[in-house]
């Protein structure tokens, strides 16, 4: 809720993209928020008949497209598409600490992809709901890399998790799961 109406308050006259919009949250967020187009893109149609439903129910504007997020953002990458804000918030892609360096890879790709469709001084709030990423302080240093790769500047803005109402026990760690990241790209 708190990482939604975050994205609300900065999407007033800007271009979303909500990369893994699943039931369209983010995307509808920033309709409501005054973004001048949302396009949300899931691969589950499932999840776009929902986020279709959940625009209609809010009273909003939006296009959700059923697609492969990668297949999705090389394509636009290759036309040269942009868009003023852009949310990345794939499925948990970390299941534990084992895969770590898996999960790094691909969570480092996808940001990437991401910030290349970001117009220079425009937003991306990325997010991991993989727990070791969390707990392990591996999110931020692999979004420095990613940036670098990609010869992009970014700054961060803003770090959060979960909402306040989430609370984590301290006999179970592995609660504290969610890192959203949000950054100006140039």
């Amino acid at each position: 809720r708190a990482n939604r109406s975050f994205v609300k308050k900065v999407a007033k006259g800007k271009s979303c993209l909500d990369l893994c919009c699943y039931t369209g949250g983010f995307a509808v967020a920033a309709a409501i928020g005054g973004a001048s187009s949302v396009t949300g893109v899931d691969s589950s149609s499932t999840a776009i008949e929902m986020a279709n439903e959940n625009a209609k129910l809010n009273g909003v504007d939006a296009e959700f497209v059923e697609d492969d997020i990668s297949k999705f953002m090389s394509k636009h990458i290759e036309r040269g598409d942009e868009w003023d804000l852009v949310v990345l918030d794939p499925p948990k892609l970390c299941p534990s600490a084992k895969f770590m360096k898996q999960a790094t890879r691909k969570y480092e790709k996808l940001n990437m992809m991401a910030m290349q469709l970001v117009a220079k001084g425009g937003v991306l709030v990325t997010c991991s709901c993989s727990g070791a990423m969390t707990r392990g302080n591996a999110f931020v240093p692999m979004l420095t890399r990613a940036a670098a790769r990609v010869g992009r500047d970014v700054k961060v803005v803003r770090l959060a998790g979960a909402a306040e109402d989430h609370m984590t026990s301290l006999r179970y760690p592995e609660g504290e799961y969610l890192s959203v990241v949000t950054l100006i790209v140039s």
